[in-house]
C-alpha cells in the first residue's frame, strides 16, 4: 500500500471516529424519544456479538466449530448479567484459549 493511500486511510478512520464521538455529545441534553432508548439499549449486545463472531471467525481454524460454539454461547450466557461486556468478553476469550491449548498441547 502506498503511503498516500495509507495516510488516506488513517485520515477517513479518524474523521469517522471524531464524527461517532462528536455527534452523541452534541445532542446529548436532548431528551430522546422512548422507543428510541428502547432501540438504543440493544447496541452494546448487537456490537458484542458483531465483534466476537467476526473475531472467532477469523481467529480459531474452522475446525474448531465446537469451541467456536462454546465460547460464543458462554459470551450469550455471560451477556444476561448485568455489569457490561467484560464479563461476556473475557469468558469467550478464555474458552477459545483453552480449546486453542487442548488441541494444540
Amino acid at each position: 500500500m502506498n503511503p498516500i493511500t495509507l495516510f488516506a486511510f488513517v485520515i477517513a478512520a479518524a474523521l469517522g471516529t471524531a464524527l461517532i464521538r462528536y455527534l452523541p455529545a452534541r445532542y446529548a441534553h436532548h431528551a430522546a424519544d422512548p422507543r428510541m432508548q428502547r432501540l438504543l439499549q440493544g447496541v452494546p449486545a448487537a456490537a458484542l456479538g458483531a465483534l466476537l463472531v467476526t473475531s472467532f471467525h477469523t481467529a480459531l481454524p474452522p475446525h474448531y466449530l465446537a469451541t467456536t460454539l462454546v465460547a460464543l454461547g458462554l459470551a450469550a450466557l455471560l451477556s444476561w448479567r448485568p455489569g457490561g461486556v467484560l464479563w461476556p468478553v473475557l469468558g469467550a476469550v478464555l474458552v477459545a484459549a483453552a480449546g486453542l491449548y487442548l488441541h494444540l498441547g
